[in-house]
């Protein structure tokens, strides 16, 4: 692909909500009172915590195909489509906040078109802020912005969907009503994809 498409790509995926850009940079150690620093740079990650407490709740990741069929699909090239989905998201929305617990965890995979799909993480979240991550060898995870968030952060960068020229196909889960499969292609594509994923959501 030319360096000028990537560069659209990129911008476009920005609003979309996958932070790809962090793929090319590295990012502020970020603290916590009750956790050690978490080195916030995926191509260097340093394992500063390992539980191995964290493996047995990654067997909820099944094997599937990233690329599925479900949920509903809006083509945010005509108004309609975008009044649509914003209708749609705060609908789930507030069906989420009545229901959402203070704390919980989830497992994310997060994947785009550079640097392709990532594998599962498990998230912990204290008072919507997320607070930790592991990988599925109970290996703590940087906390970075474009492929660890919350439930509420993963809201916020589909509401900001909505502005772009694309495509937006969501599922919700039917309980919390959150998101758990997203696959977003920015125009023109049809490289231009993401997909995030959401399972295991357990409240703590």
């Amino acid at each position: 692909m030319k360096s000028s498409n990537i560069r659209i790509a990129l911008s476009a995926l920005l609003v979309l909500g996958v932070f790809t850009v962090a793929c090319h940079r590295t990012a502020p150690v970020r603290k916590h009172d009750d956790v050690g620093p978490v080195i916030k740079d995926t191509a260097r990650v340093i394992a500063l915590i390992t539980d191995t407490s964290v493996v047995a709740l990654f067997k909820d990741t099944t094997v599937s195909n990233v690329f599925s069929t479900e949920g509903q699909t809006f083509k945010l090239g005509t108004p309609a489509q975008r009044q649509s989905l914003r209708a749609t998201l705060r609908k789930e929305r507030e069906l989420w906040q009545a229901r959402k617990p203070r704390d919980y965890k989830f497992l994310l995979r997060v994947g785009c078109f550079c640097p392709g799909t990532r594998g599962w993480l498990l998230m912990e979240v204290r008072s919507s802020q997320p607070l930790r991550a592991w990988d599925r060898t109970g290996k703590s995870a940087a906390l970075t912005d474009w492929n660890t968030f919350s439930i509420d952060g993963l809201y916020d960068n589909l509401e900001r969907a909505a502005d772009n020229n694309g495509q937006v196909q969501i599922a919700f889960n039917p309980r919390w009503h959150f998101p758990r499969y997203v696959y977003t292609v920015a125009l023109p594509g049809p490289d231009m994809w993401s997909i995030i994923e959401v399972q295991g959501f357990r409240p703590n």
